[in-house]
């Protein structure tokens, strides 16, 4: 992929500065890059006072704007006083807009993290939370190698262990985790490191003592309990625990820039230790998150070399920057390195870099390095005119080199930061953090507050959904007991006569019997009965299933009629049986009708009363009728009740 360097700003464009004209003069254009730029890595060097920090602090400030979380590792303290913003008119006057500042302040967040200390954000890490499973089997093993050799190598320089005791004791503790890694089982901390190591091989489920003796596991397990006491207990502690998931998230909308301020670490060993725990971790993060286009992250080293360091020393951080370098930007995750000297950085690093920028550098050796790693980006004969001007750049000059953009290369000045250029001491930090604390703490009971009233909602939710539960249960228990008592009075209404007088009425009736509601029913339907074809009709009507519409009315004219009227048929329209296509039937409506008797006579408990004996019988009557039989019943027959 090719990114074309952009001239004007643009929505994901981070401005570093105006480019520089053949003169070396600085010009009223702007100078961006893509966010996608930096996908493959970037490297800025210079000499001391030329402007590299300031570069660096220029991307970082850029890339959080643009929504880019940063994580940035300051080991001397320059990067820490992005939290302190510059002053308005200096930025004018630097051709910056003020305006350009107060979208910096709504935008991004800063926050410093001091380990082992409390002067600014708690930070604590767990030397023994590993990689994931994911990884590559040869990047494992490097992980888990690294892991165990710069946690010995701490042991070495704070609890006092001998150089003698650094192979054995690596050898222990690397097939420990390694088994514990394998087995998918999660150390929690050091003291349970500590009681791993001198436990018998078939509780712990591994045999240490080809590597190390019951005797000198028992003195390294001191030494690792020595780091959960006094001042490096602070490096462990629970309170801080990294996590990236909230190093990522925004904050009130505002993106973080998370500077880890190393300067809080005692010496060299804590630095390497730290920084690597925190890659390793990183790295095991980045692969739960699985590939993406989208810039996720922006590393950043501030004064690399010792590090990544040339040649053969390996210090806990180099290997695993260099498997990042590899394998980062498939995950979104950029790096950015700062160095005065690239001859003292690893050549392998350098492999992975496809953007460069460089400022004043007088050294021969390091001229000789850089025009090994320019050579591929620009080509020879550029590099060597780049390496010819390197010496002789101004302060805050660069010259930046990408074989990813268009020209390949180009001078540019580096703006004017939007936040003051100050080295902070662990007390600045502790003032300025202050506020911010303070901040932070109100933002935490806002979301405590938050969090407990969520839950009372979920609580109050839950009840109430309880409540409902038991109320349907309820209802069904009860419909299911009326079922049962509805049942079982119906199995005795089942043998009474139809003469026994069993239903009791609102009205002068009293009680009345299915005798007496199927008088009633009848009378209903007197006007069908009384038509000239009334019986056919309704022996044709209660015995077909399906009596077309059509015929019933060429048919039965008069009847048809007057059964809707009445309400014992009425027109319908279904599927025809043998076509499939609509048709309009007369449906057969003894329901209807009994429930207007039902309802008439003002019968109190009209479930009980058996439509289906009722109606069997009607149709038992109205095929067995003849003429002068159902009109004898209409109107001489059986006293009617007049409902």
């Amino acid at each position: 992929m090719r990114f074309k360097m952009v001239l004007s700003m643009t929505k994901d464009g981070l401005w570093l500065g105006y480019k520089l004209d053949s003169q070396g003069n600085k010009t009223d254009e702007r100078f961006e890059i893509s966010t996608d730029l930096l996908r493959r890595h970037g490297g800025i060097f210079g000499s001391t006072g030329s402007g590299k920090t300031v570069l660096g602090k220029v991307i970082l400030e850029e890339a959080a704007m643009q929504g880019i979380p940063v994580l940035a590792f300051d080991p001397q303290g320059d990067i820490a006083s992005l939290m302190l913003p510059g002053d308005p008119k200096v930025l004018e006057s630097k051709g910056v807009p003020s305006s350009r500042l107060k979208q910096y302040l709504d935008k991004v967040i800063v926050r410093v993290y001091t380990p082992a200390s409390s002067k600014g954000l708690s930070v604590s890490i767990n030397p023994l939370s590993l990689p994931d499973e994911k990884a590559d089997p040869d990047d494992m093993i490097r992980l888990l190698d690294n892991s165990a050799r710069t946690l010995v190598k701490v042991l070495l320089k704070v609890a006092g262990l001998t150089s003698t005791w650094e192979s054995k004791s690596f050898a222990a503790v690397y097939e420990l985790i390694r088994v514990k890694w394998q087995n998918k089982v999660k150390i929690k901390g050091l003291g349970e490191l500590a009681d791993m190591l001198v436990a018998d091989k078939e509780s712990v489920g591994v045999d240490l003592e080809p590597f190390m003796k019951v005797s000198e596991r028992q003195k390294l397990a001191a030494a690792l309990r020595s780091l959960t006491v006094g001042s490096s207990q602070l490096l462990f502690r629970e309170e801080g625990q990294l996590d990236f998931d909230e190093l990522t998230k925004p904050v009130n909308g505002k993106t973080p820039i998370n500077v880890l301020f190393l300067k809080t670490l005692r010496s060299e060993e804590e630095k390497h230790f730290f920084i690597s725990i925190v890659l390793n971790q990183l790295y095991s993060w980045m692969l739960k998150q699985g590939y993406t286009e989208r810039p996720k992250l922006v590393i950043y080293q501030d004064e690399a070399a010792p590090f990544i360091p040339a040649g053969m020393r390996a210090p806990g951080p180099k290997e695993i920057y260099l498997l990042l370098f590899r394998q980062a930007r498939k995950y979104g995750i950029e790096c950015v390195i700062s160095t005065q000297s690239p001859k003292d950085i690893d050549y392998k690093a350098f492999e992975q870099f496809n953007t460069i920028a460089t400022g004043r550098i007088s050294s021969e050796q390091s001229l000789k390095v850089l025009e090994r790693i320019l050579e591929p980006i620009a080509g020879e004969r550029e590099s060597e005119s780049i390496i010819k001007a390197l010496p002789g750049q101004e302060v805050a000059s660069f010259i930046f080199s990408s074989a990813d953009m268009a020209p390949k290369v180009s001078q540019m000045a580096v703006r004017w930061l939007l936040t003051n250029h100050v080295t902070l001491t662990e007390q600045d930090v502790q003032k300025h953090m202050a506020a911010m604390v303070k901040e932070q703490q109100r933002l935490l009971e806002e979301l405590e507050k938050a969090r407990s009233a969520e839950e009372r909602r979920k609580e109050a939710e839950r009840k109430a959904r309880e409540e409902e539960k038991a109320r349907e249960e309820e209802r069904k228990r009860q419909e299911k007991e009326r079922a049962r008592v509805l049942d079982e009075k119906r199995a005795k209404l089942k043998s009474v006569k139809e003469t026994d007088k069993i239903f009791a009425t609102r009205g002068k009736l009293g009680a009345v019997s299915y005798d007496d509601i199927m008088n009633a029913f009848i009378a209903r339907i007197e006007a069908v009965a009384r038509t000239t074809f009334g019986l056919p009709f309704l022996k044709e009507l209660v015995k077909a299933k399906n009596f077309e519409y059509e015929r019933a009315m060429s048919t039965y004219l008069k009847e048809t009629k007057t059964a809707i009227s009445q309400g014992l048929a009425k027109k319908v329209v279904a599927p025809n049986e043998k076509t499939g296509k609509p048709t309009e039937y007369l449906s057969y409506e003894f329901d209807y009708i009994l429930q207007e008797v039902v309802k008439s006579a003002g019968i109190l408990e009209p479930e009980y009363v058996d439509g289906g004996r009722l109606k069997k019988r009607f149709e038992e009557i109205v095929e067995k009728a003849t003429i002068s039989h159902l009109l004898d019943r209409v109107i001489l027959g059986k006293p009617f009740l007049q409902f």
